[in-house]
């Protein structure tokens, strides 16, 4: 039994001081030359101030998908570019803290993510979100949310919100909240689902270590809410229960959902196109 174990222990080992000594490289390079990038993209792309942070998030994603790779196998089918609706509603389910990492594998950069007020008072991040003009839903109301969520649309920027609004504890999906869908019949912005799978058993909520288990990110059909408005009052609650079985279907056609792997594969930044 202790033999069969060694190679899966020192597997773990392996994974775990790769991710954390990551984890301080990734966050001394960002820190080192966030400055440099952000004058270059407001300079040569020029960016808004918002926008230029926003993008610098998104390569600080990518630089994690493309570390924890080397560890896991990481499955991408995010489409291309020119499929993404500009701007709109972005829906991805909650499994784990590195949700928020992967969206480094979407093809735009351009979005502002609903989160709640805790985030904000992290060290590092918490001034990163404040300059990317995330939107702090904490004692906000519905009504106050798509107000704020509009504007942002309104400038062309993208809003990513998690349905559930929190992590699950188990792998499943809980229940989604109406915010994100009464945005959608609100603004007729359209809604990207991206459902992320095997989050929850690589770095679980409340867990400190994480696991060789392979994940996968992958963006669903759009769903244009101008097709619910026949439901009339009703017309927010249909699309969010069309939404969930897209993403309940997803899930269980999926080979990863919480099921993990003792393997390991190498990712090619191929694999995203």
């Amino acid at each position: 039994m202790a033999t069969s174990q060694n190679p899966y222990m020192l597997k773990s080992i392996l994974i775990n001081t790769g991710f954390y000594c990551g984890f301080i490289i990734l966050n001394l390079t960002i820190f080192i030359t966030s400055p440099l990038l952000y004058l270059i993209l407001r300079t040569t792309k020029k960016h808004s101030s918002g926008q230029a942070v926003r993008r610098i998030i998104w390569i600080y994603g990518r630089m994690w998908i493309i570390l924890v790779s080397f560890f896991i196998k990481i499955k991408i089918d995010t489409k291309k570019s020119e499929n993404y609706p500009r701007p709109s509603i972005i829906l991805v389910n909650h499994q784990s803290f590195f949700d928020a990492f992967c969206m480094g594998a979407l093809p735009i950069f351009d979005i502002v993510f609903l989160v709640r007020s805790w985030p904000f008072r992290i060290p590092f991040y918490g001034h990163y979100m404040r300059q990317a003009k995330y939107i702090n839903s904490e004692n906000m109301s519905c009504e106050e949310f798509v107000c704020e969520a509009q504007k942002k649309l309104n400038q062309g920027i993208s809003i990513l919100i998690f349905p559930e609004g929190t992590r699950s504890k188990n792998g499943q999906l809980g229940r989604f909240y109406s915010g994100a869908f009464k945005l959608a019949m609100e603004s007729k912005h359209p809604i990207v689902p991206v459902c992320i799978d095997g989050t929850g058993q690589f770095l679980p909520k409340g867990k400190l270590l994480v696991t060789a288990n392979s994940i996968s990110i992958k963006t669903l059909s759009t769903i244009d809410p101008v097709e619910f408005e026949k439901f009339g009052q009703r017309a927010h609650i249909e699309l969010r229960k069309a939404a969930k079985i897209l993403f309940e279907k997803e899930l269980e056609q999926s080979s990863l959902h919480y099921k993990p792997t003792l393997y390991t594969q190498t990712y090619s930044p191929r694999e995203t196109q």
